[in-house]
C-alpha cells in the first residue's frame, strides 16, 4: 500500500471533525462565555467549518508543505508537524485571547502573552518553532480570512516585540467564539499527554459540559467516519453487538485522530477485542479466550489471517526481551497463550493478541464469527 501523504491525512482528520452537536448538549457555566446556547452553538459549527476549509487548504498544498518529513515513514505527527504546529498555534490564540462580541466577534491578543508556557503546553508551544514556520502557519491562517488588526506577520514573526493585536476572522465572525471555546475545552481534559491538538483539531466541543476536568470521550462512532462506509458500517454494528455485553474504553492514538477501542465482557471481565481505527491499515484484535472451548474459529482463517498471526508469534516484543526465551509474565500485564493449528505452534500475548487488517469482506465475516464465539465463552 502506498504511503500516505498529507492530502490523505487531511481528509482522514476532515473525517474525523465531530459532525453534530446533540440536542441536548449543555455547556457547563464556567465556559459561557456570558452567551447564550444558540450563541455558543453557533460558534462552534462555524469553528468545525473552518477546519473544513483549514484541511482542504493544506491538502491543496501538500506539495509545498512539510515535503522533507514527509517522505519520512513513521507517525503522520511526525511526518506532517504542520497539524500539531497548527494545533498549538490556534490552541495560543483562543487561549490567550480575550473574545469580545461588540460589535463584532475578535480576540484581543497581547504578543507576548503567546510566549507564554503553560503546564499543558510544556512539551508543545509556540517559543519551540521557528519564525519561518510560524510565519507559515500565519500565512496559511491569513488565506483563509484571518486578519491580524495592529500586527504586520507579512515577513517576520515576533510575538515578543508585538504589543496588543486584534484577530478578527473575515468569512464568520462568530468562528473566533469557536476558537476560544475549542481553547477553553482543552484546559478542560483529564489527560497525562500533551495533545490538546487533538481537542482543537477534532472540533470537540465535550469537554465544555463538564464543570471539572475529565478524561476525554473518545465515540467509536465518531472515529467510524474517518473509515470507508462499508467498513464504517461494519465497524458500527459491531460495536452494537459488543456493547450488549461489554464495556468499552476509548483512547486517542498519538496520531491524533486515530482511536483504539477495548471490549471487555462484563460477565467473565476478559477483553474480547479491539477495534483500531486508523487512517491507514485500520485493525481488529480479537482474543483468543474461545481456543480454550471445543471449538474455534481456525479452521475458517484465511491465508493471509494465518500470515498475519506468524508475524505476531511468539508473543509481544517486550515479552520477548524480558523473558527470552522462557515467556512468563508480560511487563504490560498480559499473559502467555500457546496453542496449535494444522501441526504448527503459535504464541500470542494476551494483552497484544493478533491483529487483523479489516480491509477483505471475507475476513470481516471471519473476525464477526471470532467475536460472537469470544462473547459466547464462558457462558
Amino acid at each position: 500500500m502506498a504511503q500516505l501523504d498529507l492530502a490523505d491525512i487531511c481528509n482522514h482528520l476532515k473525517a474525523a471533525v465531530i459532525p453534530h452537536i446533540p440536542d441536548d448538549f449543555h455547556i457547563a457555566e464556567a465556559f459561557r462565555l456570558g452567551l447564550s446556547d444558540e450563541e455558543l452553538k453557533a460558534g462552534i459549527m462555524a469553528f468545525r467549518n473552518f477546519l473544513y476549509d483549514l484541511y482542504d487548504a493544506l491538502a491543496s498544498n501538500k506539495d509545498r508543505i512539510d515535503v522533507t518529513t514527509g517522505k519520512q515513514y513513521g507517525t503522520f505527527p511526525k511526518r506532517f508537524p504542520i497539524i500539531e504546529d497548527m494545533g498549538t498555534l490556534l490552541f495560543s490564540l483562543g487561549f490567550h485571547g480575550r473574545l469580545e462580541t461588540v460589535p463584532k466577534n475578535e480576540l484581543i491578543v497581547y504578543g507576548s502573552d503567546l510566549l507564554k508556557v503553560s503546564e499543558m503546553q510544556k512539551y508543545r508551544h509556540l517559543n519551540k518553532m521557528s519564525k519561518k514556520r510560524k510565519l507559515e502557519l500565519l500565512d496559511v491562517l491569513s488565506d483563509l480570512g484571518f486578519y491580524f488588526e495592529d500586527a504586520d506577520f507579512s515577513n517576520n514573526v515576533d510575538f515578543s516585540s508585538i504589543g496588543t493585536f486584534y484577530v478578527q476572522y473575515e468569512n464568520d465572525d462568530l468562528m473566533l467564539t469557536g476558537l476560544k471555546l475549542m481553547a477553553l475545552a482543552q484546559t478542560n481534559v483529564k489527560t497525562k499527554y500533551d495533545r490538546y491538538s487533538m481537542i482543537i483539531m477534532r472540533g470537540d466541543f465535550y469537554p465544555l459540559a463538564n464543570p471539572e476536568p475529565k478524561p476525554p470521550i473518545v465515540n467509536i462512532a465518531e472515529y467510524a467516519n474517518t473509515q470507508p462506509p462499508e467498513i464504517k458500517e461494519w465497524v458500527i454494528d459491531l460495536d452494537k453487538l459488543l456493547t450488549q455485553s461489554c464495556k468499552v474504553a476509548g483512547e486517542v492514538r498519538h496520531s491524533l485522530c486515530d482511536g483504539i477501542f477495548t471490549y471487555t465482557s462484563r460477565e467473565t471481565k476478559k477483553i474480547i477485542c479491539k477495534i483500531d481505527l486508523r487512517a491507514k491499515n485500520s485493525a481488529v484484535i480479537p482474543s483468543a479466550n474461545h481456543f480454550e472451548g471445543s471449538s474455534n474459529i481456525l479452521y475458517d482463517l484465511s491465508e493471509d489471517m494465518l500470515n498475519a498471526m506468524r508475524r505476531k508469534n511468539r508473543g509481544c516484543k517486550t515479552c520477548q526481551e524480558y523473558n527470552n526465551p522462557i515467556f512468563v509474565k508480560c511487563p504490560y500485564g498480559g499473559e502467555p497463550f500457546r496453542f496449535s493449528h494444522k501441526g504448527e505452534d503459535f504464541e500470542l500475548c494476551r494483552f497484544m493478541g493478533f491483529e487483523f487488517a479489516i480491509n477483505s469482506t471475507k475476513e470481516r465475516e471471519v473476525l464477526r464469527k471470532w467475536i460472537e464465539l469470544e462473547l459466547a465463552w464462558g457462558d
